[in-house]
């Protein structure tokens, strides 16, 4: 009886943990794609390059960064990338092209791409091990309904949790900005001049575009989770 017990209590707190986490790994994989890129880009009221870059530049220069994060390139992948003359800020108006990427730029995206690959090589282990267990649950009714306890639990906690930070978000945006990417990146290796590339093609505007669309993303399933799982109760009962 104690071992069933543990044994449930188990599978809900997992469930709990890894349910939130897989959605957000799904919806962070989604915003890093063409299609979304894409969809900023030719939105009415995204920002424009105040240094000359026009939507055309952005669709043929932003995707590659994208592609970066997501391949198995080295950061020669954009350190071998140009700009013609006419892109180029002053410094290089007497040269053919210019770097794409500054130093310091290129070694921060050498840091995102590290937590990126990090981040998504969990997210495949904490599936398979989530399929494993629903099968295995599968076969006994109490586990099956422990993990849905815990799925519901997560997805209440989860929607908790994304309304506190969209309330902080939306209060001090700059000061929660600041404090993700302190958390992640060391001080002094993500902060830029606006003129920099890679400002110029992924603005704040773009994060906070993201931020929203990873909110609903992860939101939407819960809610899902939330209203199936109370008409189930109704049928155990």
């Amino acid at each position: 009886m104690n071992h069933s017990a543990g044994i449930a209590r188990l599978l809900v707190a997992g469930a709990a943990l890894a349910f939130p986490a897989c959605l957000l790994l799904c919806a962070l994989r989604l915003v890093l794609s063409h299609q979304f890129l894409r969809y900023e880009y030719t939105r009415p009221g995204f920002p424009v390059d105040p240094y000359g870059l026009t939507t055309e530049d952005r669709l043929a220069l932003g995707f590659h960064a994208i592609d970066y994060l997501l391949n198995g390139e080295e950061i020669e992948f954009l350190g071998s990338l140009t700009l013609a003359a006419d892109q180029c800020l002053s410094g290089y108006k007497d040269e053919d092209t210019c770097p794409m990427f500054s130093g310091a730029a290129l070694g921060h995206m050498e840091d995102v791409k590290f937590i990126t690959n990090l981040a998504f090589a969990f997210g495949l282990g904490l599936a398979i091990a989530a399929c494993a267990t629903v099968i295995l649950a599968g076969r006994c009714a109490a586990c099956l309904r422990a993990m849905l306890r815990g799925l519901h639990l997560g997805s209440m906690l989860t929607l908790a949790t994304l309304a506190s930070l969209a309330v902080v978000a939306a209060a001090t945006w700059d000061r929660a900005f600041d404090a993700f990417h302190d958390l992640f990146f060391a001080a002094g290796t993500w902060r830029f001049p606006f003129s920099d590339t890679l400002i110029r093609l992924y603005p704040e505007r773009l994060f906070v575009d993201a931020a929203i669309v990873i909110i609903a993303l992860v939101a939407a399933p819960c809610l899902l989770v939330i209203y199936l799982y109370s008409r189930a109760r109704i049928r155990w009962h």
